[in-house]
């Protein structure tokens, strides 16, 4: 019999589109800054499908750590099918301890009303550290009752009284907690990816997000990160890159998804080929992308950017009216995008989330082509707190100078104001 509990963690990783809401659950947030602490402090060997070394079968050994290990917490949030399914498969293998959460605006599919479901709140794709500090101890204290009480919570074992659990030997936990392995864990070739990803080295970023992608071929997260540092690495070619990088995304159906983060990357693939081209199919299909994003999800990243092609697309136009028609759209999506912005800054909770400047840049642009100089002045001061004095208000206003042009292009040209 193994000395150490275990915990193993149904959750998936990296951001994760809502289906129903187009809003974004990052669940490595989840478990890094809910689930795994506490089991940290109580000693618990706690453990996910991304911590498995890559010699050997995931699945196989997956399923097994459902099998074998004395908890198991199964996050079911964004209608996470593979989750849905492990979460059944222990059910069908283990009698009681295993724990149920979900993000707490997720809408389950079918019935679960025998399933006791612990929620949680996230904040954009973040977790502010008061809720954090509450579902720590209410896990805590769920964690504790588990392993004392008896009582079932397999719907499964209820009518099959007589199926035994396994348990862990200490062969089977050293081959989960050894740390000397000399192949890296799925998780350690991520974070590898993502440090090469913010130190700009695209090439060996996407190397490893292809290695990742050999043993989850339909990891959305994967792929997106992929396409990402494809385009910005801009090699053989910028064209070829983007050109690459929008190829990464036709496994995710980027006309048909509800995620804001496919729909970004779309968007930015295909503004980026317009101004390499100068091709206004690719304005075109920008647009459409940013818009999708922006109005299923009111996502200030893909509205701030409808805003700016549209007003792209305003100083195309040779009518007159089709080009004010553009320019008054642009401006109305940046006053929404005010509004939005001001909202989620006017929340009790906006000091716990993690995208606090960009929130703050979206405004600052869409102040700037509402031309609100006094309003947009307010708010330098909050953007270089929360870049510790990084943010330049005259390289904001160089970096934006091609939106400042156009929109007094679009006013000269057709005699507008």
């Amino acid at each position: 019999m193994a000395t150490t509990k275990t915990c193993f963690v149904i959750i998936g990783f990296g951001p994760k589109p809502d289906p129903e809401t187009g809003r974004i659950v990052d669940l490595d947030k989840t478990f890094e800054n809910l689930i795994k602490p506490v089991f940290d402090d109580l000693k618990i060997e706690c453990f996910r499908a991304k911590e498995i070394r890559h010699s050997g079968n995931i699945d196989e050994q997956m399923y097994d750590w459902i099998y074998k290990a004395d908890i198991v917490v199964a996050d079911i949030s964004t209608h996470n099918a593979n989750a849905l399914y492990e979460l059944g498969v222990r059910h069908a293998l283990r009698p009681n301890t295993t724990i149920v959460i979900s993000e707490d605006q997720t809408k389950y599919p079918f019935d679960l009303a025998h399933t006791v479901i612990s929620t949680y709140e996230h904040l954009g794709k973040d977790i502010g550290v008061s809720e954090a500090n509450r579902f720590k101890k209410q896990l805590k204290e769920t964690v504790l009752a588990v392993l004392k009480s008896k009582a079932k919570d397999s719907p499964v074992y209820t009518y099959l009284p007589k199926l035994q659990p396994p348990k862990f030997n200490d062969e089977d936990l050293r081959e989960i907690i050894v740390k000397d392995s000399i192949q890296p864990s799925f998780s350690e070739l991520i974070n590898d990816a993502e440090k090469a990803k913010s130190n700009n080295e695209f090439k060996v970023a996407g190397l490893l997000y292809e290695v990742c992608l050999k043993f989850e071929p339909n990891n959305v997260f994967l792929r997106q990160r992929l396409a990402l540092v494809t385009y910005k690495g801009c090699k053989p070619t910028i064209k070829k890159a983007l050109f690459e990088a929008e190829n990464i995304l036709k496994e995710l159906k980027p006309e048909e998804t509800t995620d804001t983060e496919t729909l970004g990357l779309s968007g930015a693939i295909n503004k980026r080929l317009f101004e390499e081209t100068k091709d206004e199919k690719y304005l075109d299909k920008a647009i459409w992308f940013y818009s999708k994003g922006y109005h299923i999800a009111q996502d200030y990243y893909n509205g701030i950017n409808y805003a700016f092609l549209l007003t792209t697309k305003a100083t195309l136009q040779t009518d007159k009216l089709e080009a004010i028609s553009y320019f008054k759209q642009s401006q109305r999506t940046r006053e929404e995008i005010v509004k939005l912005c001001n909202d989620l800054i006017k929340q009790k909770t906006f000091k716990d989330r993690g995208d606090q400047e960009w929130i703050y840049q979206s405004l600052a642009q869409a102040y700037l082509g509402l031309d609100k100089q006094t309003e947009l002045k307010t708010i330098i001061g909050k953007i270089n707190k929360l870049s510790k004095g990084q943010f330049d208000l005259d390289t904001f206003l160089e970096h934006n100078k091609k939106l400042i042009d156009n929109i007094e292009l679009i006013r000269k040209k057709n005699n507008y104001r």
